[in-house]
């Protein structure tokens, strides 16, 4: 048996038993889930993923000092905005405000795609 529960926005809760002998219950079943995991995917906010200033400085073909000059001026001119750190190793740039100085600015530079996630270790095949 295939059970279906869903709850209603009153909140009640409702259970429907099914047989699984028909495949056709199956595949509607798993093509409704699919569409509401796709709704609430589109629906979740995305990540924004914030980098070093070294890191962002090489997204960017930028030698760190030069963007950290970027992130020095005064709010008037196009500066890079970023998240301050305890001290200036700490100092982070979202993502999003890569991709707004990139518009603000045209640089030349490919738009800066986020990575996956770095991780500390050995290198695969070494």
């Amino acid at each position: 048996m295939t059970e279906l529960t869903a709850t209603t926005a009153e909140g009640m809760q409702i259970t429907v038993r099914l047989p699984d002998t028909h495949t056709w219950i199956r595949e509607s079943l798993e093509k409704a889930c699919a569409a509401e995991a796709r709704r609430q995917l589109d629906a979740a906010p995305t990540p924004d993923p914030a980098y070093s200033v070294p890191r962002a400085a090489g997204l960017l073909d930028l030698h760190p000092e030069t963007l950290r000059d970027y992130m020095r001026l005064p709010d008037h001119h196009s500066r890079l905005h970023y998240m301050p750190g305890e001290s200036s190793r700490g100092d982070r740039v979202l993502l999003s405000q890569i991709h707004d100085w990139q518009r603000r600015n045209r640089t030349d530079a490919a738009p800066v795609v986020a990575s996956g996630p770095r991780t500390r270790g050995r290198r695969p095949g070494q």
